[in-house]
Formats: C-alpha cells, sequence, structure tokens
C-alpha cells in the first residue's frame, strides 16, 4: 500500500505532462498555421487571375503562374487606353534592392556595435548628454524630418543616387540602443583589460573580442535592418527618378496603376519575387539567434 500512492501521483503527473505537451503542440501549430497562412494566399494568389482574384480567397493554387510571370517581365496591353505597358526589369530591381539593402545592413551592423561599444565601456564627458540624445531621436518619427532631409540631400547633388538610401544606416538611433545594451550584458570588461595588458589597441580589441560576442545582437539588428531597407518604399521614391535605379517596391509600384486596370496576379507574383531574399536573408542569420557565442568566454 505504501508504494501504490507514489506510483498513482508520478501516473497522473505523466498523465497531465502529456495533455499539456498536445495542447502547446495544438497551440504551436495553430500559431504556426496563422503565420503561413499569408504566404500561402500571397503565392496562391501569383497563380490566379483578377477574375479568379476578385471571386475570393482560395488555399488551391490556380494555373496563371506563367501568365502572371510573362506580364510582370513583358508587360500587358491595357484594354482601356490600348497602350501596351512595358514589363518591369526585375532582375535589375533585385540587384538595386539587394546592393543598398546589403551595404546599409552592413554599415548600421558594424557601427552601431562600435558605438555601442564605445558607451559600453568608456567614460567621458558628455556621455549621458549624448545617450540622451540618442533616446530622444529614437521616439522621433523618421518622417517628421523628411523634408529637411530632402533639402539636404538636393543640396548635395546626391538625387538620383544610392547615397541618400545607405549613409543613414550609420546613424541608427536603435542599433546603437539595442547593441550598447547587448554588449554591456553578453562582454566582460576583464577580456578587454586582459587584451589590453597584452599590448591589443582598442580598435583591435572591438574587432577581434567584441565584435565576434556581439554578433547575435548584431545578427538581429541585421535582419530587422535588412527588412526595414528592402521595404523602403517612401524615401527611395523621393531621391530616385531614374527607373534604372529602382528598388523593387518602386518597379512593383508601377503595377498599381488604376483600379479598373489592375493586374492584381502579376502584382501578387512581384510581392511574392520580392520576399524570397528576406527569407533567404533571415534563414543565413538565424543560426546566430540561436547560438551562444559568448557563452564560456570567460572562465571561473
Amino acid at each position: 500500500m505504501s508504494t501504490s500512492v507514489p506510483l498513482k501521483k508520478l501516473t497522473n503527473y505523466r498523465t497531465t505532462l502529456a495533455v499539456t505537451r498536445t495542447l502547446v503542440y495544438i497551440l504551436l501549430g495553430i500559431l504556426a498555421i496563422i503565420c503561413i497562412l499569408p504566404f500561402w494566399v500571397m503565392i496562391v494568389n501569383s497563380t490566379r487571375t483578377n477574375n479568379e482574384i476578385l471571386s475570393g480567397v482560395t488555399l488551391l493554387p490556380g494555373s496563371h503562374m506563367i501568365d502572371n510571370f510573362k506580364t510582370l517581365i513583358l508587360g500587358k496591353m491595357d484594354l482601356i487606353t490600348g497602350v501596351r505597358r512595358e514589363g518591369l526589369n526585375i532582375p535589375r530591381g533585385f540587384l538595386n534592392s539587394l546592393f543598398i539593402a546589403l551595404c546599409a545592413t552592413g554599415l548600421s551592423g558594424y557601427v552601431g556595435a562600435l558605438t555601442g561599444y564605445a558607451f559600453a565601456l568608456y567614460n567621458f564627458r558628455g556621455k549621458k548628454i549624448l545617450w540622451g540624445i540618442i533616446l530622444t531621436v529614437l521616439m522621433v518619427p523618421p518622417t517628421v524630418g523628411l523634408i529637411g532631409y530632402y533639402k539636404l540631400v538636393s543640396g548635395l547633388n546626391m538625387i538620383d543616387t544610392y547615397w541618400p538610401l545607405i549613409l543613414p544606416a550609420a546613424a541608427n538611433p536603435f542599433a546603437v540602443f539595442f547593441l550598447r545594451n547587448y554588449i554591456s550584458s553578453s562582454l566582460s570588461i576583464s577580456l578587454v583589460e586582459a587584451a589590453r595588458i597584452d599590448g591589443a589597441k582598442e580598435l583591435y580589441v572591438f574587432n577581434r573580442i567584441a565584435l565576434p560576442l556581439a554578433m547575435p545582437g548584431i545578427a538581429t539588428i541585421s535582419i530587422l535592418g535588412f527588412l526595414g531597407s528592402w521595404n523602403n518604399y517612401l524615401l527611395p521614391l523621393i531621391v530616385l527618378n531614374d527607373k534604372n535605379l529602382y528598388t523593387m517596391p518602386l518597379q512593383i509600384q508601377q503595377l498599381n496603376t488604376s483600379l479598373y486596370n489592375r493586374d492584381f496576379g502579376a502584382l501578387y507574383m512581384g510581392i511574392a519575387l520580392s520576399v524570397i531574399p528576406i527569407l533567404a536573408f533571415f534563414a543565413f542569420f538565424s543560426r546566430y539567434l540561436i547560438e551562444g557565442i559568448s557563452a564560456g568566454s570567460v572562465k571561473e
């Protein structure tokens, strides 16, 4: 009799654990379906015609994927005006967006980590004031200074260049804020002091010690920065006039003409193609988000 009670409790515990796990898996499955469903509907709509898309939502793919792709690349006759609309140079738009996004992401990650490293490890005059300015700028919407920024870019003769889309990434206040907190929690001052005792210069310490340890945080910032730069629409619309310099959002916007002459199939096809680099970039950097690179770097 003395052993029946613990066995009963153990059985109840295992049953409760199994039920809990089942409920958790069901909940996670539902959340996964909710996250994947919009992407699947986008892919399905890229294979359907206008009439099929306007008729309602379905989860079954259509049979017009090749036609929509040809319309996207080669263009289509405008039934209202009788003028043939030119196709989109998708490879050129891909390369333009990829160049801007990679440059802006790399600049934001490196400069943000360097600035965050300085705020985390150094004590200098005006540090609190500068940090307060960064926090203040972080709370100001970027569109507030859009007119002034355009005047500055125009005065520097940077219209129809990529510099206005890349250089602002070096002054990303969120990257500085996030990486300063990350470096403060992941980098031990004893590592830095040991490197200094060995005669390492400050820039060498940052590049060889602080930067590798901050890679998970930089990966997070890079994913967000790449996503924002790739999907950036307003700023390229203002500073780019040459169609050869258009990014993917600007190229896709050319399909969004009038309501009665809008090719939704080609539009969804362009959006689906533009999502591919984002997924690839996230898949590449996601491994840094789950690796504790700094774990075990300091031994007791």
